[in-house]
This record gives C-alpha cells, structure tokens and sequence, in this order.
C-alpha cells in the first residue's frame, strides 16, 4: 500500500520501521519492534507489512524514489560539465553529511537480496529506474552540446552510479574521509573528466 498524505498511520508505521531498520539492521528488526516503535498492535502492522523484507522493500522503493528524483533535478538545474559534476557530488554529500543511514539501508538491501525475491525485485526495478533517469539527463546535455563524453550515454550512467555506490560504501566504512574536501574535489574532477571527451 503505496503512503499517502491520507493515511497518517502508514507514514508513522514507515517511519518506525526506517528507524528500526537503521539502528538494528535487518537481521535485528522485529515484527515487535516495529509496532513498539510506532506505537501500533502488531495485527495493525501486518495489514500494511506480511514480514521484514516488505518492510525494506518499502524503505528501500521510498528512499530510492526520492534519489531518482533528485538525480533527474540536477540536469535540470545545471548547465556545465563542472555543474552537473557538482551537482551529483552535492547529492552523496548531502545524503553522507545528512542521512548516513539512508545508504546504509540501501546497501543492506543488497545483502538481503541475496535471499529475498521481494527484494531483490525491487532493487532491481529501482537501480535500472535511478540508471535510466541519469541516462536520460546525461542525453539531454549531450544532445543540447552541454557535455560531450566519449563513452555512449548509457555506459557514462552505468559508470557513474558505480562512482557514487563506491564512494557511498568507501565513506560509510570511513566515514572521517567525509571531511576530506580533496576526495569531494577528486570525485567532482573525475566525473567532469567522464562528460569531456577532450580533457
């Protein structure tokens, strides 16, 4: 059941389970948890989740929504090689500065797909959707003369999004490297040298 501003309810259930998702991992989530957290009955929680990989399957469909949207915006927002380069650093630098365990979920995702269809599906429909909405940006700049990379657009957006899962999982593992203004630099620099095939 997709949460709606209608259903104040799911929104808080959605919320406990983030938070218990992000303080205990997936393996420590319980059905109990959950409902103690939102302050529900654990029958109330089973009308909107059957068991845990639901759960992060809803978490991980909401959080990754909000990152294709984002991703969309900074080509909508920028007009250089060096702007959209910044623009898609500022986003894993706000996430990292902001809502560390935004990723953390993200990336315990892919553990869990391992052994969840639910899972696994929706990260796979998620990925390929965040792929194809960079994909798309990065055909525009190219079609308007903005960028002009050497790779086709869907390799530059397959490898990009390695460059921000990468450095996603390098600074949650490290996560003293966020204060290291030439690793942002070195990022931004990299990804800048992708979208000029003569630099």
């Amino acid at each position: 059941m997709p949460a709606t501003d209608k259903d104040p309810k799911e929104n808080i259930i959605l919320s406990a389970v983030r938070t218990i998702l992000a303080q205990k991992g997936y393996m420590g989530t319980t059905i109990s948890l959950v409902a103690l957290e939102a302050g529900v009955s654990r029958g109330l929680l089973h009308y909107y989740f059957k068991n845990k990989d639901e759960m992060l399957a809803r978490v991980i469909k909401e959080n990754m929504e909000i990152s294709i949207a984002m991703i969309a915006s900074v080509f909508e927002h920028h007009e250089t090689p060096k702007g959209y380069a910044k623009g898609i650093v500022d986003l894993l630098r706000g996430v990292m500065e902001h809502d560390p365990d935004f990723l953390s979920l993200f990336f315990e995702g892919f553990a869990v797909a391992r052994h969840s269809e639910i899972v696994n599906a929706e990260l796979a429909s998620l990925y390929g959707k965040f792929r194809k909405a960079l994909e798309t940006g990065l055909k525009s700049a190219s079609d308007r003369k903005r960028i002009s990379p050497a790779l086709p657009v869907e390799t530059l957006a397959a490898i990009i999004t390695g460059i921000i899962d990468g450095m996603g999982l390098q600074l949650l593992t490290e996560p003293d490297l966020c204060k290291n203004e030439i690793v942002w630099q070195g990022i931004e620099t990299a990804i800048v040298d992708l979208f000029c095939r003569d630099r």
